[in-house]
């Protein structure tokens, strides 16, 4: 499955936290297996592939933004992600 596609797909993370008030746990280790996987070749290369950017943006987005809808446990669960996302990101800065 491409990034993006774990990120905004039609089975995505994003999708899945917007229309079934849902964290798909294993969704969103594959996602962070796939920045943890990459981290190394973009800080070598300096540069992060422009359709894995846009995922990274909206995820952050979307994580970060907070919701009144969903159930107190998920946005609690959804807040951590958002910290966990930022920081593996940030680790390219190192």
């Amino acid at each position: 499955m491409k990034f993006s596609d774990m990120v905004v797909g039609e089975n995505g993370l994003l999708v899945e936290l917007r229309c079934k008030d849902s964290f798909n746990e294993q969704i969103f280790t594959a996602i962070t297996d796939y920045l943890n996987g990459h981290l190394s070749e973009w800080k070598a290369g300096g540069v992060i592939p422009v359709t894995d950017a846009v995922a990274i943006f909206n995820l952050i987005d979307d994580l970060s933004g907070g919701s009144r809808f969903r159930s107190e446990e998920v946005n609690l669960r959804v807040e951590d992600a958002a910290l966990e996302i930022q920081e593996i990101i940030s680790q390219l800065e190192e």
